[in-house]
C-alpha cells in the first residue's frame, strides 16, 4: 500500500495476498479501492494487484491530457517496478479498454486476460452520457447528484430498488478521502472517447474472457459480441441477471468466474 514513481506519476498501488500475479484494472471514475469487494477472496488464490490510475484517487492527475494507451503504459512500467514479468490481467469497463491496449501492444506481459463489461470503442451515446456526468461533477455543489447519477447506470434495478444499499452506498462515496475530481474525470473521458481497438483484436494471443451482464446498459449485449466476435482465443460468460458493476452488486459471482476461468476448469461459452 504505496505510491510509487512510473511514467513520469505517482501511483498509488495495494499488494494483497500471495501467489500467481492477477492485475486488476479499474473503469471510469473508479480507483483500487472500487476492488475491495472481491480481493479478499481473490486473495486465496492469487497475489492480488490494485492500484489508481492516473487521473483517479491517490494517483495525482496530471494536467496534460492522456490516451488509453498511456494508462497501459503505466500499468506495464507498474509491472516492472514490482518485477513481475507476467500477470493475469483483468480490466473492467474502461479498464477492459486498457488490459486490451496491454494485450495487443504488450503480448509478453499477459498470461490470461479477463474482459469484464467492456467494448472494443465508446458509442456515441455513452460519450453524451459520460459528457452530461461531466457537468455535473463540474459543479461542486451536485456531486451528490453525480454519484447517484452514476450509480443509476451501473447497478440492476432490483440492487437501486433497495433504499439501504443505495444510501449506504451513496454515504460512502460522499465520505471518501479520494473523491473524483473533474478534472480527473474530463481526462479519464476523454482518453476513452478517443479508444478504439475493433481493427487490432486479432492481434490478443493471451486466452480470454469475455464477461457481461445481461441487464448492463452502459456497455450492451452487441458491443459485447462484437468485441467477442474479434478476439481469436476468448471464451464467453453471459450474467442474466448482472449490470455493468457486478463486482459490486454479486461480489461472489464476479469471483466465481475469475477463479473459474484462471483455473481453467471450462472451455467454452456459456450463461449463467
Amino acid at each position: 500500500m504505496s505510491s510509487i514513481r512510473i511514467n513520469n506519476i505517482d501511483c498509488y498501488y495495494e499488494i494483497h495476498g500471495n501467489g500467481s500475479p492477477l492485475i486488476l484494472i479499474a473503469g471510469l471514475a473508479s480507483d483500487s479501492q472500487s476492488w475491495h469487494p472481491i480481493i479478499g477472496s481473490l486473495t486465496e488464490y492469487f497475489k492480488v494487484v490494485v492500484f489508481d490510475n492516473r487521473g483517479i484517487g491517490r494517483t495525482r492527475y496530471p494536467q496534460e491530457s492522456f490516451q488509453i494507451s498511456t494508462l497501459a503504459l503505466d500499468t506495464v512500467c507498474l509491472l516492472d517496478e514490482l518485477a513481475i514479468k507476467k500477470a493475469d490481467i483483468l480490466g473492467h469497463s474502461m479498464g477492459g479498454y486498457i488490459a486490451q491496449e496491454i494485450a495487443i501492444e504488450y503480448p509478453e506481459r499477459v498470461n490470461r486476460l479477463i474482459l469484464a463489461n467492456t467494448c472494443a470503442s465508446t458509442s456515441q451515446r455513452n460519450k453524451l452520457i459520460f459528457n452530461s456526468l461531466l457537468k455535473t461533477l463540474g459543479n461542486r455543489k451536485d456531486y451528490e447528484l453525480f454519484i447517484r447519477e452514476l450509480f443509476c447506470l451501473i447497478f440492476t434495478v432490483e440492487y437501486l430498488s433497495n433504499k439501504d444499499n443505495i444510501e449506504s452506498a451513496v454515504k460512502s462515496a460522499l465520505h471518501y478521502h479520494s473523491p473524483v475530481t473533474p478534472e480527473g474525470f474530463k481526462l479519464q473521458v476523454e482518453a476513452l472517447s478517443n479508444f478504439s481497438s475493433l481493427d487490432r483484436l486479432s492481434k490478443i494471443k493471451a486466452a480470454t474472457l469475455l464477461m457481461a451482464g445481461r441487464k448492463d446498459i452502459v456497455v450492451t449485449l452487441e458491443e459485447s459480441q462484437l468485441l467477442a466476435d474479434k478476439i481469436p482465443f476468448v471464451q464467453t460468460m453471459y450474467l442474466e441477471n448482472s449490470a455493468h458493476s457486478f463486482q459490486v452488486e454479486q461480489p461472489d459471482l464476479f469471483v466465481d468466474c475469475v477463479v473459474e476461468f484462471l483455473l481453467q476448469k471450462r472451455s467454452k461459452g456459456y450463461s449463467i
